[in-house]
């Protein structure tokens, strides 16, 4: 049964970060290293490492419920939220991850940008290599659908996918010089892209 709790700021990271992990019982060492390595490398979680720890904090010092259903265990989860942010401390200063999400507003400033590669996958095969979801251009869609990227570069670029969510082919758009956009672009998602 799905707990009933007030809504905080904080809870929807903590529900993130909780989400899936049996929460009965104490959890290993092992498992809070994970999950402090996965928050820094914002693959799986894709908002910034700072937030959740933020939300950790904040949940910890607020004195309400932590849990996100009425099957975990108060204790057990306020205990792993306090080992997570000393092992997110200890891990200071945060490296920058490969590649975080820009916000669809940068969009209009690639538009016209050329296309300087092809990805020979799906919207679905990328998103799901990615952990991270196309955008539509148009509320009515029609215009396909964007995913805005910044590299720990700085190079920013626009991945187009068509119409069709399970066609093949996902453009890849950038202002910056194309070999070493597309270099970067492989090494910082390990996606292959090919030279347009």
């Amino acid at each position: 049964m799905t707990s009933t709790q007030p809504t905080f700021p904080w809870r929807g990271y903590i529900n993130q970060i909780t989400h899936g992990t049996d929460l009965r019982h104490r959890v290993d060492d092992s498992l809070v290293a994970r999950l402090a390595d996965e928050l820094i490398r914002q693959r799986y979680f894709t908002r910034p490492v700072e937030n959740y720890y933020q939300a950790a904090v904040a949940g910890l010092a607020s004195g309400e419920s932590v849990t996100l259903t009425d099957e975990q265990d108060q204790e057990v989860t306020r205990d792993l939220l306090t080992r997570l942010v000393h092992a997110l401390d200890k891990r200071r200063p945060w490296p920058e991850p490969p590649f975080t999400s820009a916000d669809i507003s940068e969009w209009p400033s690639l538009r016209d940008a050329p296309i300087i590669g092809r990805i020979p996958l799906t919207e679905r095969d990328v998103q799901s290599l990615l952990h991270r979801v196309f955008s539509e251009l148009s509320p009515h869609g029609g215009e396909g659908r964007i995913l805005v990227l910044r590299l720990r570069t700085g190079q920013v670029v626009a991945l187009l996918s068509p119409t069709s969510f399970s066609a093949p082919g996902i453009d890849l758009l950038a202002y910056t010089d194309p070999g070493s956009t597309l270099a970067a672009f492989r090494d910082m998602t390990g996606v292959d892209v090919e030279p347009r």
